[in-house]
């Protein structure tokens, strides 16, 4: 492995997860690298595009990575096939909808829509959330072979918030029910004030993705669960069939 790609990887994910611009000191401190060779490598960094430095001279990742990160959506056939089904399923619930997909162990957004700004949220396309924290990660894990399950199971599980499940006998049982009933809920488990629904979208052979409706727990509960369900799973079933005929806009592949 070349271990100045790594550092160079490891600044940029930095940047992400502190989610502000970072001063050289800070990078330095954070990657325990040394300020020259942190600055040499975040020189390089800002020359490709991929970050840029303000006039306090802290550090931020650029639109050059947007660029990337658009590229390979767009080569992705999950994501370009549910867009029209994630702006619908938004425009006719009012809510947040979210595609989500398993990736080294927690649950990656593809992609969101939301009609309407009267909440915010921190799950957008981009960002990872923990795989039992929220409805995408359970109805992901939900189908997963089981020693995948147990693996995840027997490492400890951190809340987000105070109703986050972190026993792993009660969150096996959870998502035995998940495989049964076919949809996962969270109720302000991620975010306080905030649920979700989420069902699997499936490919030829297995579970591609979750699709989940999020919003404020006003109006996101067990009361209104299923008419939403309702809307959640023909919109999962829509991406399902074109996944599985391998169809793009109406033309097969």
């Amino acid at each position: 492995m070349v271990q100045s790609v790594l550092h160079a990887a490891g600044l940029l994910k930095l940047l992400h997860s502190a989610g502000r611009p970072l001063t050289l000191s800070d990078l330095a401190r954070r990657v325990e690298l040394s300020k020259p060779a942190t600055h040499a490598l975040m020189q390089t960094l800002q020359l490709d595009g991929l970050v840029e430095r303000d006039d306090a001279g802290r550090y931020r990742l650029s639109w050059g990575l947007y660029e990337l990160g658009s590229a390979v959506i767009r080569s992705t056939d999950l994501a370009r096939m549910a867009r029209f089904h994630i702006d619908r399923l938004a425009e006719k619930t009012g809510e947040a909808v979210l595609l989500g997909i398993l990736h080294r162990n927690t649950v990656l957004y593809l992609d969101r829509d939301q009609v309407t700004q009267s909440f915010a949220m921190v799950a957008s396309t981009g960002r990872r959330s923990p795989l039992h924290t929220n409805a995408t990660g359970k109805v992901l894990l939900a189908f997963q072979k089981r020693c995948y399950i147990e693996a995840l199971l027997h490492d400890p599980l951190a809340p987000t918030t105070t109703t986050t499940i972190t026993d792993p006998a009660r969150l096996s049982a959870e998502l035995a029910h998940v495989r049964k009933a076919g949809y996962a809920l969270c109720l302000q488990e991620q975010e306080v004030g905030l649920s979700s629904i989420a069902v699997p979208v499936f490919g030829p052979s297995e579970v591609q993705a979750g699709l989940t409706i999020a919003g404020p727990s006003s109006r996101l509960n067990r009361q209104t669960l299923p008419d939403l369900l309702v809307a959640l799973r023909a919109a999962a079933r829509g991406i399902s069939r074109r996944l599985s005929t391998r169809e793009s806009d109406g033309e097969p592949r």
